[in-house]
């Protein structure tokens, strides 16, 4: 990139390197750089790489490995630091996930500056029982300095411990937030007409204690690195989340301790200028069919929950299962032995297969709403015609559903895609947005839906892509690609695949195509289309009236403007 090309930094990133080049002339070896989505974390490390090799802090024999736990960042990630112009001082090799000959790969990143992988690309490329298949030889990693892990909170995963109290989990929001619990409990009871006992009870769900380990992906790479047993290399790491607290704690025990480790939080004249700044709109789909068929779904977990319950004494001695904790037992009762022998002896042989039997059925509940819900009626009926389950195939309210089902196979019959209630709102403002000039992101929770929403809009004559997990990480690259350049103005994107990492600031409107309820995941997703002070905007979240979907969305949005807007208050709501 030439001089008159570059990016000129704003304030508050020049303000974020000088604290990072601080942090490593006073000794730490860890610097993770918080900041909220769509602010340029990438920038501020390329800067403060720049200012890293131009002080000589870093040798010209020193490697710089990018580390993300996602295929397509590591393409993304190589094309910014190619736009940044770090190729300036040396080369950039992007590892690749083909059959490039082993020897070509070991001499490529022998060579390279700057090396981008996944940390399980990674550690395939440096293990290979044949030596010639080696991609990576050790002895090119002995050279890297600086470790950059994009999203470094991922190097965590949730593992599961004793909760925390209510009375402790209270304190926890007070502390985080800086505000009074029972104040928040009562603007949204008012705000949204929710009983506060409620709102209170989702509260405490949503932050009572969540605990961590390190990711089984990242955690022999570190290792290899050394970088979990006081190794003299720097780790510059990027998060934008503001509701992991816990994570980050951890984190500081992980690379070890405060000592070590230095955050960095950007101050400048223009910060408050690129602060994330949204407008969230809610799009509600009339359909009585899909209420009648949700209601339905909800009377038979509620029937599932009695001998969960049993269950759940039965080897607890506490009278029911927390809401937060019901999927998680399930899946020991259905999975571990020791579970299922201490139910046999507290129980019985019989009472064993009933509680695996309610519990399996819960199971297959829950997916089956979000398939009505969140996927195509196609992907609803397969699923329910699948169900083997001896408590629902037996349940008369089971029976219903499948006999609504079986009304509606017409209207599934035939070459034409079948469009739902949600796909014809959601086909009325994609058409409205487009003729507005707007290029938009939907979010999907599922592969099937994000392929059968970017083929309605073909056959509409749209030019649209579509992106999700199951591509490889060059073909998720190209479809990105076509939608930054403007090839197509609606991208179809599965929710989990795009929510981290992937910046889209060409997006003028994001679309929710149902509702996701983690604040960790809703904040990361929402910062994807870079919506600022300076450029409001508007995310929608299309979802079916008087249904888990309606209520749940109303939950989500309405912790996330009380929580996340007490630190950033230009939030705006509307239904």
């Amino acid at each position: 990139m030439s001089e008159s090309e570059r990016i000129t930094p704003r304030l508050y990133q020049i303000n974020a390197r000088d604290q990072v080049i601080k942090a490593v002339d006073e000794g730490k070896k860890v610097i993770l750089v918080l900041l909220p989505t769509g602010m340029g974390k990438t920038f501020i490390v390329t800067l403060s790489i720049e200012a890293l090799i131009e002080n000589e802090t870093l040798k010209k024999e020193d490697k710089i490995l990018f580390l993300v736990n996602d295929r397509k960042l590591k393409h993304q990630l190589y094309d910014m630091a190619q736009s940044f112009g770090l190729g300036h001082y040396g080369d950039l090799f992007l590892l690749p996930e083909g059959r490039l000959a082993p020897r070509i790969t070991r001499e490529h990143a022998r060579i390279a500056k700057f090396i981008f992988a996944t940390p399980i690309l990674l550690l395939n490329s440096i293990i290979a029982r044949n030596p010639s298949q080696i991609k990576v030889d050790r002895n090119t990693l002995e050279h890297v300095k600086l470790v950059v892990i994009d999203e470094i909170l991922d190097v965590l995963a949730q593992s599961y411990g004793k909760k925390r109290t209510k009375e402790e989990t209270i304190e926890y929001i007070e502390r985080v937030w800086d505000v009074n619990f029972d104040e928040i409990a009562t603007d949204l009871a008012q705000k949204y007409s929710i009983d506060k006992e409620r709102v209170v009870q989702r509260l405490i769900q949503e932050f009572s204690a969540k605990h961590y380990r390190l990711n089984k992906r990242f955690e022999p790479v570190l290792n290899l690195l050394g970088l979990l047993n006081g190794a003299n290399k720097l780790v510059l790491g990027m998060t934008a989340s503001m509701t992991q607290r816990e994570k980050l704690d951890l984190l500081v025990k992980t690379f070890g301790g405060p000592e070590r480790v230095a955050f960095i939080y950007p101050t400048g004249e223009d910060f408050e200028d690129y602060t994330p700044n949204y407008i969230l709109k809610k799009i509600v789909v009339f359909d009585d069919w899909v209420s009648d068929i949700d209601e339905k779904i909800k009377e038979l977990k509620a029937g599932t929950l009695r001998i969960i319950n049993q269950a759940y004494q039965a080897i607890t001695g506490r009278a029911r299962v927390p809401n937060d904790r019901i999927m998680l037992f399930i899946t020991d009762l259905l999975g571990k032995k020791e579970v299922q022998n201490k139910l046999k002896e507290k129980k019985s042989d019989q009472f064993l297969n009933q509680a695996m039997t309610h519990g399996s059925a819960y199971l297959l509940l829950t997916v089956a709403r979000q398939n009505l819900l969140e996927n195509t009626l196609v992907s609803f009926t397969k699923f329910i015609a699948r169900i083997k389950n001896a408590y629902l195939t037996a349940h008369p309210t089971f029976k219903y559903i499948q006999q609504k089902l079986a009304e509606r196979q017409e209207e599934l019959s035939g070459d034409k895609l079948y469009i739902s209630k949600k796909e014809e709102r959601l086909l009325f403002w994609l058409k409205r947005f487009i003729k507005e000039g707007k290029k938009v992101l939907v979010l999907c929770r599922f592969v099937a839906v994000t392929q059968y929403l970017h083929q309605m809009m073909q056959d509409q004559g749209y030019d649209t892509s579509f992106v999700h997990g199951k591509m490889s990480g060059e073909l998720q690259h190209t479809q990105i690609m076509k939608f930054k350049r403007g090839e197509s103005k609606i991208l179809f994107a599965s929710e989990r695949l795009i929510e981290k990492g992937t910046d889209l600031p060409e997006a003028d409107v994001a679309v929710y195509y149902g509702t996701t309820i983690s604040l960790e995941r809703y904040e990361q997703s929402l910062g994807r289309i870079r919506s600022t002070k300076i450029n409001t905007k508007t995310a929608y979240t299309l979802s079916y009236h008087q249904t888990a979907e309606d209520e749940n969305s109303l939950k989500r949005d309405a912790l996330f403007l009380e929580l996340i807007g007490k630190k950033q208050p230009k939030l705006l709501f509307s239904v």
